[in-house]
């Protein structure tokens, strides 16, 4: 924070922080030695102590504005070296803010963007906005009308300033992506990660269409569309087979548990059969609408990772390995 307006050598304030106290420390040139020089000094706090993990600071009219995990503002006169206040505000820490003027922008681990006034030093909450996951960064355009917001869940969201009315601007993957598959269109695709999530994809317009986890959290490994209906087939390291409707709202229909040992590292399905190679070295062929084994094949044990059937409608059905 520039503090001095001397144009030859100007003064600066910098403060720094930890878990027990807050320093504002003045970066002044001394003429004497010709050289910039800081010296420190603790702000005052309260006799009980403020023992707080800080996220984030704003200067905001000389008061420095301190966001904290436990969820609330503190305040501190950056002049007077004097700790003023705390202001609860969210649950789940506070973890980024902005300030535009007599507006402050926070963002918590419960996933809500807050807009406060302070207006005339009566803080007052204006608006809300609930995200998908915790808001991890938060920024203002230069025309302060908008702000970008960043979520623990690969999320990127254009919001209002006035109202916090938000926009899904692009969405990502937050862990290793596993398996990639086409389906009957070649301009969407599915895609599945180690942190359980499934995405659809539209390559029109490079968006994310769907996003589906599982019942219960496991990581993904495998995935492939149904040849017969446009569903998703889906392996995983617990070794259950799901099945998604990418459409939201409906997500994940079925499953078949323990599928295989280990993890199903390749998957196929169409009108009639499902088939599955595992972690465990073995083929699984099951029935399509029953969903019960048919039959299987014990090889050595390495991981498949490629499967498909060939079709000879003379023959029946043979199946082709890696």
């Amino acid at each position: 924070m520039l503090t001095e307006q001397n144009p030859k050598h100007p003064g600066y304030t910098l403060v720094t922080g930890n878990t027990q106290s807050v320093v504002i420390n003045k970066l002044m040139f001394d003429i004497s030695s010709m050289q910039y020089v800081m010296h420190g000094e603790a702000v005052q706090l309260p006799n009980t102590g403020l023992i707080r993990n800080y996220t984030f600071a704003h200067v905001a009219g000389g008061m420095l504005l301190v966001g904290t995990q436990s969820g609330e503002i503190c305040i501190f006169d950056v002049a007077s070296n004097i700790y003023r206040a705390s202001m609860p505000v969210t649950s789940n820490g506070l973890l980024c803010g902005a300030v535009d003027g007599d507006n402050l922008y926070v963002g918590g681990g419960d996933g809500k963007l807050k807009k406060l006034s302070m207006q005339n030093g009566q803080w007052q909450l204006t608006h809300e906005a609930q995200l998908d996951s915790k808001v991890m960064s938060v920024n203002l355009s230069n025309d302060c009308k908008e702000l970008i917001c960043g979520t623990a869940g690969g999320k990127l969201y254009r919001v209002l300033t006035n109202d916090l009315s938000f926009l899904l601007h692009s969405d990502a993957h937050t862990g290793v992506i596993m398996d990639v598959a086409f389906g009957a269109d070649s301009d969407k695709f599915v895609s599945i990660d180690d942190n359980g999530a499934l995405k659809l994809w539209d390559l029109s317009d490079y968006k994310c269409l769907f996003t589906g986890h599982p019942n219960k959290a496991a990581k993904g490994v495998s995935v492939a569309f149904a040849k017969d209906d446009g569903t998703v087939m889906s392996g995983w390291s617990d070794g259950f087979l799901r099945c998604f409707v990418p459409v939201q709202g409906q997500g994940q229909i079925w499953e078949i548990a323990n599928a295989t040992r280990g993890s199903i590292t390749t998957v196929y399905a169409d009108s009639n059969y499902i088939l599955t190679g595992g972690q465990d070295g073995a083929v699984r062929v099951w029935g399509r609408q029953t969903r019960q084994l048919l039959i299987q094949f014990n090889g050595k044990p390495f991981k498949f990772s490629l499967i498909s059937p060939l079709f000879r409608p003379k023959e029946g059905h043979r199946f082709r390995l890696p």
